[in-house]
């Protein structure tokens, strides 16, 4: 292994780790049956608005389309969501909360916002916003590379 790959794959551990702790961190305090998947969609829905499509969000998620057609599928035999048909092309869907799933979404909040509050207080805020924007690049760069991998 070259010296120049040794700190990328530092990195990538580093996420890895990262992103399996906090996982089993917001899965501990979720209602019981509720997965860490689940919880992002419901959670989504309320920060950001529902009406979003399974595309955008799974895109968002950084999700195969197989991961977000099963995530919904338990979403909505447990009867969290709807699925309706999108009002601007009426050939997608979009996703909507049922009571029910809006009730498990404020819950989950709820229950994971105490372990949010002290991992807020772990780092400067202005370093936890520029760490998540440089995050957030590198995952749309790592994407566009699955995307559009160079010739070998």
């Amino acid at each position: 292994m070259t010296e120049t790959l040794t700190p990328v794959l530092t990195l990538i551990a580093a996420i890895s780790a990262a992103h399996h702790t906090a996982q089993r961190l917001v899965e501990a305090r979720l209602p019981k049956g509720l997965g860490a998947a689940q919880f992002a969609v419901l959670e989504r829905l309320i920060r950001l608005g529902e009406g979003q499509t399974p595309r955008s969000i799974a895109a968002a998620f950084g999700w195969p389309k197989t991961s977000m057609s099963h995530t919904l599928a338990v979403l909505e035999s447990r009867g969290l969501v709807r699925l309706e048909p999108n009002p601007r092309d009426g050939r997608s869907k979009c996703l909507w909360l049922t009571p029910k799933g809006r009730t498990m979404a404020m819950t989950g909040v709820t229950a994971v916002e105490q372990d949010m509050a002290r991992i807020a207080g772990l780092a400067p805020l202005a370093a936890v916003e520029a760490l998540a924007r440089d995050l957030a690049s590198l995952a749309e760069r790592l994407e566009d590379q699955r995307r559009f991998p160079e010739a070998a």
